[in-house]
């Protein structure tokens, strides 16, 4: 991200000094011929929706409402470093805007259609969507969000040409600004955000000739600090959960770590390129034999380092102490007929790569040599991404508590 965000930075620059090289600030021959381009085929429908773009893109809407918004939902998906990230990069795209409009001072067109302040160069508006574009993308990483990212940049950026507001090299300017300080931004705070992306499937990496790619690979006992890790990681419905508990560790201890004590044979990692573990599946093949031991060996072992607060109004650590403790046999209605289950996360930088999917076919191929009849998953509501990737995987809504949806799928 800080090769990307440096060589989209330097080709703003670059083009800044190019667009003020024209004597007399007059504007280029593509730029002329683009505007008269625009007056010549806009239509008043064109006209009226260059307008509300206008207004959704700048003024109060753009300094405030998208940002609050943006930074709303990722407060309540209790991602507050990522919503640190998005604010840092909004205010960041604006102040380098708004700059390089004082420095330049480039005359706007002359028949514009709609008011708007001094400097034409670079466009705020398209700025600040290409700025939105990649921090959603960055954070959501889904083939989806990119391409309504990408049209709704490309849209806000036409617009702007309607309304002979800006030239065109104003627009790719803005494109090049906003997107290089989303970038340069998630460069410096990558990792403490848990931001992530990646370009496709690993195998299409490969074949690229991209460099180390991630790969999937047996659990070693050295991977158990990074099965701590990346479990808290993604513990809050696919989110960041760290710092919500007074000690971190207790997630693992809880929802990891048990199953590659009990069943190392059961449980793979995914393996980035530089050699680190940044996802992994732990399973059971026997859900009431594990949760006996759970209960009778594993539970006893680590409860006391989790003493519960005292307070008469539980804490969320409480609550997960709780859960733990009433973990035994017998409390599973689906084990009979789903008899495995599971646990699957991935890093965001993991994601859209095709990983999740073969670390469940993994393990699928794996319970079915054994002869295991089902295997059966449980999942926070609100994670609905996650939902839609266990139904693609041919796995069916079971029966479920108001705290959980539970996934389930035969084998034989």
């Amino acid at each position: 991200m800080l090769t990307a965000g440096g060589a989209l930075l330097a080709a703003g620059l670059v083009l800044a000094v190019a667009v003020m090289a024209v004597p007399d600030g007059a504007p280029g021959a593509v730029d002329a011929d683009w505007n008269r381009l625009m007056v010549r085929v806009r239509q008043p429908w064109m006209v009226d929706a260059a307008r509300v773009l206008d207004v959704i893109g700048g003024g109060w809407a753009a300094a405030l409402l998208g940002p609050v918004l943006i930074i709303g939902v990722l407060l309540m998906r209790r991602r507050a470093r990522s919503a640190v990230y998005a604010a840092a990069a909004l205010a960041i795209s604006a102040g380098l805007v708004q700059s390089i409009k004082g420095i330049l001072g480039r005359a706007r067109p002359e028949d514009l259609l709609v008011s708007s302040d001094f400097g034409s160069f670079p466009s705020g508006h398209t700025a600040n969507a290409a700025t939105v574009a990649v921090v959603l993308a960055l954070l959501f990483p889904r083939r989806w969000v990119v391409a309504v990212g990408v049209c709704g940049t490309a849209m806000m950026a036409l617009s702007r040409t309607i309304l002979s507001v800006h030239w065109l090299t104003d627009t790719i300017g803005g494109m090049l600004l906003g997107a290089a300080a989303a970038l340069l931004v998630a460069a410096a705070v990558g990792g403490w955000a848990s931001i992530g992306w990646t370009r496709g499937p690993a195998s299409e990496q490969a074949e690229a000739g991209e460099g180390p790619v991630p790969s999937i690979r047996p659990y070693r006992p050295s991977d158990l600090e990074a099965v701590y890790d990346v479990c808290v990681r993604t513990a809050d419905g696919g989110a960041d959960a760290r710092g919500i508990l007074a000690d971190d560790r207790l997630w693992g201890d809880v929802f990891a770590v048990p199953y590659v004590q009990r069943h190392p044979d059961l449980a793979w990692v995914v393996e980035s390129g530089d050699g680190r573990a940044v996802g992994y599946l732990v399973a059971t093949d026997d859900t009431e034999a594990f949760e006996t031991w759970f209960r009778d060996e594993w539970w006893p072992g680590v409860a006391a380092r989790y003493p519960t607060s005292g307070s008469t109004r539980p804490t969320r650590q409480d609550e997960l102490i709780g859960y733990a403790g009433r973990r035994g046999p017998g409390r599973e209605p689906h084990a009979a007929r789903y008899p495995a289950h599971l646990h699957i996360d991935l890093l965001p930088e993991t994601q859209g790569q095709g990983l999740g999917r073969e670390l469940m076919q993994t393990l699928l191929t794996e319970l079915r040599r054994r002869g295991v009849a089902g295997v059966h998953l449980g999942m926070n509501p609100d994670n609905t991404g996650a939902g839609a990737f266990y139904e693609r995987l041919g796995m069916s809504r079971l029966e479920s508590g108001p705290d959980s949806t539970m996934y389930g799928l035969r084998l034989d």
